[in-house]
């Protein structure tokens, strides 16, 4: 392989249409980061040129800078060529090329705005013929044909060549050629490109080819796009992951996050089991584990766990991520340890995720739509719920109909009420409840994007809307958008902007699901003639409470919606000041404005006993976040002697955001039609209006360094450092570093003929990231005025939280070692990485005495450790790119250990706050983990009194419960979890499917906990698990999983509920067809595809619990529509 191939590994797999300059492009981005966008360039434009002994690569560098053409070449042809100097005025391009290289092996082939230097092909020396030959007219044959990689997508600047001849040309943006030539039985055209396998192809009889290129190098991603500076995958030293569009789409259309966890093991959706599918919900999202004490999510309402986003090269939230429009997504990258977070300093110590949205490309007026269409059902599998006979029995059983007083009165009317239920069901009354709040949802998300230009001007017009139906009724989310984007180019000057505005209007249900599954079965829905019971059971003394009937709540006028709009605008300036040398300027700003409104009808059964002026309620909350951002750069980047890649990035970042609250309660509406606020009577109790805001300002310096040698030897240097308000006075700035080296083995002599490895990397890095997701005055002491105790001298003021002048920054030394491999001729590609993440100091929020007025403050505690591996692996046993056939098995996985350290007793409030939680099984010790499960271990149930024996610390056995017992009984972080699948290609038709493992982690098990013992007086009077029935104690000397049958017992956390959890679900199956350009172009498309796909199509766990607390999970299949025009 050439020497060229092997440095710089230029590539053109384009994923969404490769623009004029792609090619220029990647090479401009592995040889220095000086990303060009090239203008059309006219063949009869002049221009002066005026250089002295200067080589012929960079005199054809300064060509280009001055022309804007696009020149195409390999430097290994021009390595022997001497140094020139030339002086001309007013001249072409063409002029200045033919006395360049007059006398030499090169010559030029000049389209439009491609030249293409190459050497001269040998000439073919004709024989005379004889001249009764010459005077017969030989016959023309003309040859056409298009040329795609093994995407099936169109390449650009292909050279194709008649072997032996010096005739041939280069492909057109649409991948297509034309030559002419005279009748030949032995014809061989010649293809090549850089970046692709040179073939030859003898002609026959064929007139029009179809042909297709294989990449001369791995099927890997081959730049790292940082959101800062994009730098050559092969010369990296950091563990990244990147991923096009149609990588992701291939997977699912709801999310790029939720297909990146499928395809990518260190990002991982924590599982929600609260609020299942629920799209109004947003995920708790980790890459590589938690670098915090998980319960100040709490504490300051962000997650401080969650990784940083960068959005087109500005910092975004989660819930932009989330609303993003799939369709609009050019490529993800995950930035996972330091020598590529680094350059985030203090904001990345929990990853990175850098998304790109499409760019418009140059050319004629072109349009694009793309639809996505999902069908969703909600998946009630994991349900085990009593029907009505079965639920009676147990009621029996418990007790629930005998009087505890012994009064025969009480004793009359519980005996009548068994009877009437019993009657009941003799008539067979039997409701399945949770069908009723359940619907087949219906998402459809739609984009259309307008996109053209010419020499100077590129500009690009989107519009999506979308529509998402849960399966809970009234569940929904509605989002449109529009965007403007424009790319300017005046000669060394580049501008480009990026306007997006959003609209999201959401829905909640009325009624919990929760409401649905505890409702009895042996209660009829409605009454015979049709109406709706406002309640299902009324009580018949005032020890017990009404139960209301859910789907009386869900018929009222009751409202909680949400509505949200942003504006953002996001401009980047580039000075091409030489051919090394960029600057550039960004900033972005971003105004958002969220506004909650809940109203609870005064028909709600919550209100029976509240007076009629106070029945119903209404809650407002408006919130508003300002925030902007600038950044001021330098980029350097050489090739020094074709062996020496220096890259260097400095820069000045600055941030601000300003957030500001405000609401208020209301009570009492006469009506639920008249729902307006000033329908109310008036302010709740004691209530008022409520008004905060917050401001964090943050600066910062970094460098970059980057050094490659012979592309053989590797070198990344990261430093900046931070300034941030939020930190206490006396620790404002803090400092962050990051070393990366690298080893291409694959380059070295002794490997670089040896086709068993395409790509063989050793890398390592060190670094200390930090965490910034944290609260704006945390670290100041703040007061809250008692505008409800005013006197004579005014409105006092009481301390709210107490500051700490040396809050220090939340920081993590991150190592981590890695490799990446390519071999068997790509069939085999292999990425492992092995790291440690050292969180030194964590900050927490910690119990004080109550006479200094204020319960907590904000201080640096404990270490947290964390050790994992990941691992990803594909093998392709078919692998014929040249035929467009390909088949693929992946498997990826990971496995994590977390520890604390050098905590002491500084958490014990959290601990005791844990302890009292029905199902707090978190501690926070020093050895301890985050994901342990702390619990009484447990003898289990004595069959000779059906109660349960504990097992203390010190080996002995109980039936009394202690806490002081408690130790580790399992941890919910699985030996190993990851994904694995497969995926086939044949000419167009591409067919996926993936399952997602779990192995060897516990679970506490709550709905055995919740609906299986711990059952109380109160929660008899709704459904509960079929084991409470089947699985107890009831007699002595049975053996029993479960204790007895009591209604007045507290069953306490122990180790029975904890089980070991091993699941495997279905992660995706996808079908997707490209439509063959020949029968598309009948009906005026340039390109047409069609994808079908299912997700969560099935779910299987050794674990038998709930899933979907209050929003059920759900199974769903998508169809996906792609068209150009």
């Amino acid at each position: 392989m050439e020497k060229f191939a092997k440095m710089f590994r230029i590539f053109m797999r384009k994923r969404n249409q490769t623009i004029k300059v792609m090619k220029l492009s990647v090479f401009l981005m592995l040889i220095g980061m000086i990303q060009v966008s090239a203008n059309v360039y006219s063949q009869t434009g002049k221009i002066n040129v005026q250089v002295e002994q200067v080589s012929m690569s960079e005199l054809l560098w300064e060509l280009q800078e001055k022309s804007d053409a696009v020149f195409v070449f390999n430097t290994k042809d021009l390595e022997n060529l001497p140094e020139v100097s030339i002086d001309m005025k007013d001249v072409s391009i063409a002029e200045i090329l033919d006395k360049l290289l007059f006398g030499t092996e090169l010559e030029y082939i000049l389209d439009d705005d491609v030249v293409v230097i190459q050497k001269k092909l040998p000439e073919v020396i004709q024989k005379k013929a004889p001249l009764a030959e010459q005077a017969v007219q030989q016959e023309k044959k003309i040859i056409k044909g298009t040329v795609t990689d093994t995407k099936g997508e169109a390449l650009p600047f292909v050279s194709v060549a008649f072997k032996g001849t010096n005739k041939g040309t280069i492909t057109s943006m649409d991948g297509k050629f034309e030559l002419e030539t005279e009748e030949s039985s032995n014809l061989v055209l010649v293809i090549s490109s850089i970046g692709f396998e040179t073939i030859e192809i003898a002609i026959q009889d064929q007139s029009e080819l179809s042909i297709v290129l294989e990449s001369s190098i791995a099927e890997i991603d081959e730049v790292v796009v940082t959101g800062i500076y994009n730098r050559n995958k092969e010369s990296f030293t950091g563990a990244a992951a990147s991923f096009g569009v149609d990588e992701l789409k291939a997977v699912g259309s709801s999310s790029a996050l939720q297909s990146l966890t499928t395809i990518d093991p260190s990002l991982n959706i924590v599982d929600n089991n609260l609020f299942g599918s629920d799209p109004n919900k947003l995920p708790d999202i980790e890459i590589r584990g938690k670098t915090s004490i998980m319960g100040l999510k709490e504490e300051y309402g962000t997650d401080p766990n969650q990784p940083l986003f960068i959005l087109d090269g500005f910092e975004t939230n989660l819930q932009t991520v989330m609303d993003l429009n799939m369709n609009r997504v050019r490529s993800v990258t995950i930035l996972k340890d330091a020598a590529s977070t680094a350059i985030y300093g203090s904001k990345a110590a929990n990853g990175v995720v850098v998304i790109e949205t499409l760019v418009p490309k140059t050319g004629k007026l072109q349009m694009s739509y793309k639809g996505d269409y999902t069908v969703t059902m909600a998946d009630l599998s994991d349900y085990n719920l009593m029907n009505a006979s079965e639920k009676m029995e147990f009621e029996i059983l418990a007790g629930r109909y005998k009087s505890y007083s012994g009064d025969p009165l009480d004793q009359m009317h519980l005996d009548n009420l068994k009877n009437e239920r019993l009657t009941e069901i003799a008539r067979g009354v039997d409701t399945y409840w949770l069908s009723e709040p359940i619907r087949t949802g219906f998402t459809h998300k739609h984009n259309v994007f307008a996109e053209g230009g010419e020499e100077k001007i590129r500009y690009g017009i989107g519009l999506s809307f979308g529509d998402a139906k849960g399966v809970m009724k009234g569940s929904d989310r509605q989002t449109i958008g529009g965007n403007v984007d424009l790319v300017y180019r005046q000669g060394d000057f580049k501008f480009s902007n990026k306007l997006t505005i959003n609209s999201i209007k959401s829905n909640n249900p009325n009624v919990s699901f929760l409401d649905y599954v505890n409702a009895n079965p042996y209660f009829r829905k409605r009454q015979e003639d049709g109406t709706i019971l406002k309640n299902l059971y009324e009580p018949i003394d005032e020890f017990e409470s009404p139960i209301g009937n859910p789907l009386w709540h869900a018929s009222l006028n009751n409202k909680d919606a949400e509505k949200h709009y942003s504006f953002t605008n996001n401009f980047i300036g580039e000075w091409f000041a030489t051919q090394n040398l960029r600057a550039r300027a960004k900033f972005g700003i971003r105004k958002s404005i969220r506004i909650d409104e809940v109203r609870i009808s005064p028909y709600h059964t919550m209100f029976d006993d509240v007076s009629d002026i106070d029945k119903g309620t209404y809650s407002y909350l408006n919130s508003e976040n300002l925030r902007y951002e600038g950044d001021l750069s330098m980029i350097y980047g050489r090739l020094i002697n074709d062996v020496h890649s220096v890259n260097l990035v400095g820069g000045f970042n600055f941030s601000s955001n300003e957030s500001m609250n405000n609401g208020y309660k209301a009570k009492g509406y006469t009506d639920d039609q008249f729902d307006a606020p000033s329908f109310t009577n008036g302010y709740p109790s004691g209530g008022k209006s409520v008004y905060n805001e917050s401001e964090i300002h943050a600066s910062s310096f970094y460098l970059n360094g980057g050094y490659a040698y012979d592309n053989r030897y590797l070198l990344d240097l990261n430093y900046r450092k931070d300034g941030a308000s939020m930190f206490g006075v006396n620790k404002k700035f803090r400092n962050t570093w990051s070393v990366g080296l690298g080893w291409n083995l694959h380059n070295e002599n002794f490997l670089e003929e040896n086709s068993f490895f395409q790509l063989l990397k050793i890398r390592g890095s060190i670094g200390n990231p930090g965490n910034q997701n944290f609260a704006a005055y945390q670290a100041f002491s703040t007061y809250a005025y008692t505008n409800w105790l005013n006197n004579v001298f005014g409105s006092g003021v009481l301390l709210a939280t107490i500051g700490n002048d040396n809050l220090d920054w939340q920081e993590t030394l991150h190592y981590n070692v890695g490799t990446d491999m390519v071999l068997l001729r790509n069939k085999l590609n292999i990425t492992a990485d092995a790291y440690r993440k050292v969180t030194d100091p964590l900050l927490a929020f910690i119990t004080t005495p109550s006479s200094i007025g204020t319960s907590t403050v904000a201080m640096n505690t404990g270490v947290q450790t964390v050790n994992g591996i990941e691992s990803t692996i594909k093998v392709s046993p078919i692998y014929e790119p040249q035929n467009r056939i390909l088949w693929n098995l992946s498997l990826n996985m990971r496995h994590s250990q977390s520890e604390y350290s050098n905590i002491g007793a500084s958490l014990s409030a959290l601990n005791d706050k844990e302890k009292i939680k029905p199902a707090g099984t978190t501690r926070y010790y020093d050895g301890g983990s985050p994901s342990d499960i702390w619990a009484v271990r447990s003898a289990g149930i004595d069959p000779a009194t059906g109660k349960e024996l504990f097992i203390k610390k010190d080996g002995s056995k109980s039936f009394t419960y202690d806490t002081s017992d408690e130790v580790v009984v399992g941890n919910s972080q699985p030996d190993l979890e990851g994904v694995f699948g497969t995926s086939f290609y044949f000419k167009g038709l591409s067919v996926s499917c993936y399952f997602r493992y779990r192995f060897g982690g516990q679970t506490f098990n709550s709905a055995l906990f919740d609906k299986v013992e711990n059952i109380s007086l109160n929660d008899i009077n709704y459904n509960q698990d079929k084991r409470a029935l089947y699985n107890r104690w009831q007699k002595e000397g049975q053996v029993a999983e479960y204790k007895r049958i009591s209604l007045i017992q507290r069953t306490e956390k122990s180790s029975r509920f904890v089980m070991d959890e091993n699941t495997i679900s279905g992660e995706s199956i996808n079908i997707s067809y490209e439509i063959p350009q020949k029968i598309i172009n009948n009906i005026g498309m340039s390109s047409l595809t069609v994808l079908a796909n299912m997700n969560d199509f099935f779910y299987s766990s050794t674990v038998k619990e709930e899933r979907g607390i209050f929003y059920p999970y759900a199974k769903s299949v998508s169809f996906s529509i792609a068209a150009t025009f």
